[in-house]
């Protein structure tokens, strides 16, 4: 309980004296789940904190170290608000991105990256006694990782296609590692509000421990005030395809960002 209250407090410190700095441009680093081909400029930070199933709360910091790598970690758990006894994350998350091609005209912008942070609560096991599994993994499985390209077009405002492969290499115990695949897209409706939308396809996900073989399929809204502060109203698993794990799910998620 100790690291969480420590990691938070830096985490909101660290929020609350973005309200002192300038606006900054922000690029958008990931739709719901699945990450964007965006990264964290030179010198900007981002504060984050997440709201999910049974209490959930994850936390997190990311830093931009040059205008191509930035630099992440998170950390979090289950029953954090409310009631009974708090189940942490095993370890913290760990996220590291180098765009490797800008955006042009004709094509995408181009990121490569990796994240150990999955989503939803974490299941160390499936099947009662002895007709359990180990599987020590998040109920939407970490990145691991990706590669991912973005392209963005002027139509009534921003629309943008995203789409990647990833290998989630540190969750392996379900034995079904394969590559995942996942597209997904954003639409601004103004210049404060947007609609994003992702689907996932999950193939490291198909033994029928925890999927369905249906993939994941998540929605959310986006208001961003000022260029600094996110506030993300988010639907995950809408096609229910985590069994009695996790299921359709509604989440909040706040972040800010802003320079040193």
């Amino acid at each position: 309980m100790k690291r969480f209250i420590i990691f938070s407090c830096l985490a909101l410190a660290m929020g609350i004296q973005s309200f002192a700095q300038e606006n900054v441009t922000q690029q958008k680093r990931s739709l719901v789940n699945v990450p964007t081909a965006g990264v964290l400029q030179k010198g900007q930070y981002d504060v984050g904190m997440r709201l999910f199933d049974n209490g959930g709360v994850l936390t997190s910091i990311g830093v931009g170290i040059t205008d191509r790598f930035m630099f992440g970690i998170a950390f979090g758990g289950e029953n954090i608000i409310g009631s009974g006894k708090v189940k942490f994350n095993p370890l913290p998350g760990v996220e590291a991105r180098y765009r490797m091609i800008d955006e042009s005209t004709p094509g995408p912008a181009v990121t490569v990256g990796f994240d150990n942070q999955g989503f939803g609560p974490f299941i160390k096991k499936v099947g009662v006694d002895s007709a359990s599994q180990k599987v020590n993994r998040y109920t939407q499985k970490s990145r691991g990782l990706f590669v991912v390209a973005s392209k963005n077009y002027a139509f009534m405002g921003n629309l943008g296609f995203h789409g990647g492969i990833s290998w989630s290499v540190t969750e392996k115990k379900d034995k079904d590692d394969g590559p995942a695949f996942f597209i997904g897209m954003d639409k601004s409706l103004n210049d404060e509000l947007s609609f994003v939308g992702e689907y996932d396809l999950a193939l490291n996900d198909n033994k029928g421990l925890i999927g369905n073989k249906r993939g994941y399929l998540n929605m959310g809204v986006k208001f961003n005030f000022g260029n600094r502060v996110m506030i993300d109203f988010i639907m995950t698993d809408m096609l229910n395809n985590s069994k009695s794990f996790g299921k359709f799910s509604r989440e909040l998620r706040l972040s800010l960002v802003t320079t040193f």
